[in-house]
């Protein structure tokens, strides 16, 4: 008995040793738990102190500040004899890539888009009428054209017994074109030249500069583009924001945008009916694109898909699908 009675408290002072070993950790588990919630709730609200102090001090572009505007980016056309269509695809790549990396773009898919393929004429060129039409449609804003317009090829070397060494210069010449969708226009045409020289050296007679030179076009190709983009940017910030009203569904409106645009939930979105062409009847000229009617307000109230959100009335009828929308700051008080 007096064996059975020291196992037996043995027993239970080991367990009160677990338990009290495992108290401080639960306890600050607990507590972990207890700062993580409120530190993620404080970088929240932060984020939104910081936006509506932001759009307070731009009262009238907060679009710029927190919407990121939706871009279609066209394959370029290669009218140098030089590449064909894998040089095309590179500089298309090449402008996608840059946008990607910004903030203030969406870089859409053509792929997306329905009927795309009809605004391409036999010859290759655009039909622009019909590209702003379809553009319109998914809320683009901005198109982004561009042209090789050529590619010229310089080598010079001297020849040391049986090496050989040549400099080979390659220079691009390209065009990049902003087009704003909603006045249909060009907001933006850069030109610009760049050239990339190597130096090979390698045995006399052995000639594979076929795939060194269109590497270099590539290289020059995107230097001529990185030059260009800081101007083309600062062109594109002065577009404004908008999205589309994509599907209705009895009291919930389906908008093209949502969190990766930068739309946020109970944010205020302006309807628009669908820009009209206004035509100057004396010269038969079209001097601009209306904005459309005004119909009403809508309150974003949730998410959905990969870049959706779902509104409802706050205020106005009338709305339909592909009516534009277009973000709403209230007057300052």
């Amino acid at each position: 008995m007096p064996v059975l009675a020291f196992l037996l408290s043995l027993t239970l002072a080991g367990c009160s040793f677990l338990i009290l070993s495992k108290a401080p950790e639960s306890d600050a588990e607990r507590e972990l738990a207890s700062v993580e919630e409120p530190a993620k709730e404080t970088k929240a609200k932060k984020r939104e102190a910081e936006l509506r102090d932001s759009i307070r001090e731009n009262p009238e572009e907060p679009t710029k500040l927190s919407l990121r505007k939706r871009v279609l980016v066209l394959p370029f056309q290669n009218q140098s004899n030089f590449g064909e269509t894998e040089l095309s695809q590179f500089a298309t790549d090449e402008v996608k890539n840059s946008l990607k990396s910004l903030d203030s773009f969406v870089v859409v898919n053509e792929t997306e888009l329905r009927d795309l393929d009809k605004a391409v004429l036999p010859n290759g060129d655009l039909d622009m009428p019909k590209l702003f039409e379809v553009a319109r449609a998914h809320g683009i804003v901005a198109l982004v054209t561009g042209k090789i317009k050529n590619i010229t090829v310089k080598e010079k070397g001297n020849q040391i017994g049986i090496f050989q060494t040549r400099y080979n210069t390659i220079q691009a010449h390209v065009q990049l074109e902003l087009w704003e969708v909603l006045q249909q226009k060009p907001l933006s045409t850069k030109d610009f030249t760049a050239e990339v020289t190597e130096e090979n050296t390698k045995v006399f007679g052995n000639r594979t500069l076929a795939s060194k030179e269109s590497s270099q076009a590539e290289g020059a190709i995107s230097e001529a583009i990185q030059q260009m983009l800081p101007s083309f940017y600062s062109e594109a910030q002065r577009l404004g924001w908008s999205g589309r009203i994509a599907k209705i569904d009895l009291h919930r409106y389906y908008i093209n945008a949502g969190e990766l645009s930068g739309v946020t939930r109970n944010q205020i979105l302006r309807v628009f009916g669908d820009a009209e062409p206004i035509i100057d009847k004396e010269s038969g000229l079209m001097i601009g694109m209306a904005p459309g009617r005004f119909k009403g307000l809508l309150k974003v109230v949730d998410f959905f898909g990969e870049d959706g959100a779902i509104a409802i009335v706050h205020s106005g009828a009338g709305f339909q699908e592909k009516d534009r929308v277009e973000a709403f700051t209230p007057p300052n008080p």
